[in-house]
């Protein structure tokens, strides 16, 4: 049996560029890997692909991101035998967090460790981009900068150690309801994402929160009360609804940590990591 930790990601930067043909948008985003993380754990079985998961609430049939990547892996691989995928969740779902693409990842890349198939990154990849637009970063992690609807992964240096406090307020938001909702007069000139820039520096900014905000003012609340506690900038990560805020070292981290805490019961203190996975 292989376990694996399966990171969390965060958007630093999220831009909707436009409305591809394919029905999907085109996105300019950097990406980073963050401490919280579920635990994925892989085992040989004779036949078939069997998801176990803590979350009763997320799929456990193929339409789990995680099966999907076993399935695409032996389609892959032709091996004629099966897997059963282990989940513990800590990282909370329909939170803009890329838990179960995180999962997904962690799938492909163990299943790789235990059936000794020797795929290569690039091959990884391709298949990553199969399951999900968010799967290639959770593959590669740290931060990245990430194009096209997703799945055009880069790496950028890595930021020196930063501290996020994550607050995931008590309902969920569709990431499919947030681009049906998009309306493309919102998207403005393009901005500059590529280039790295120290922490102090880092201007975070999400174009979903114009969707968002309006149906949900919480998360816009949340934001406030961040800034308010002592966080450097407050951001939406992803789709929502999870609100992050920076924190200028981890000392004030840990003190709006505990004081969102008593408000929020899902809030919860990261640090930026260099990676996706973990074995």
């Amino acid at each position: 049996m292989i376990e694996i930790h399966a990171y969390a990601k965060i958007n630093l930067y999220l831009e909707v560029i436009g409305k591809r043909e394919d029905g999907y948008h085109e996105i300019e985003s950097i990406m980073q890997s963050v401490s919280l993380f579920d635990k994925v754990s892989l085992l040989k079985i004779d036949s078939g692909i069997e998801i176990e998961s803590s979350e009763l609430r997320i799929p456990h049939d193929e339409n789990n991101t995680a099966y999907k990547a076993a399935k695409v892996f032996f389609d892959k691989t032709g091996l004629k035998t099966g897997v059963k995928i282990g989940i513990k969740k800590n990282i909370p779902i329909a939170a803009g967090l890329a838990g179960g693409s995180a999962d997904a990842a962690a799938a492909l890349f163990g299943m790789n460790k235990l059936f000794n198939a020797a795929l290569s990154e690039s091959d990884l990849l391709t298949l990553a981009a199969e399951v999900g637009s968010d799967v290639p970063f959770c593959l590669i992690g740290g931060m990245c900068r990430c194009r096209g609807r997703g799945e055009l992964v880069n790496r950028l240096p890595d930021l020196p150690p930063t501290w996020f406090i994550l607050v995931k307020p008590d309902f969920g938001v569709s990431t499919k309801w947030v681009y049906d909702n998009f309306d493309l007069v919102f998207i403005k000139e393009k901005r500059l994402v590529g280039t790295h820039v120290p922490t102090s520096a880092i201007h975070l900014y999400n174009d979903l929160e114009k969707v968002v905000v309006p149906k949900y003012p919480e998360v816009g609340e949340i934001k406030k009360k961040l800034i308010r506690l002592g966080c450097l900038q407050s951001e939406m990560s992803g789709s929502g609804p999870t609100v992050f805020g920076m924190a200028k070292d981890e000392g004030s981290a840990q003190k709006i940590f505990l004081e969102i805490k008593k408000e929020y019961p899902q809030s919860f203190l990261v640090r930026n990591l260099n990676a996706g996975l973990s074995a």
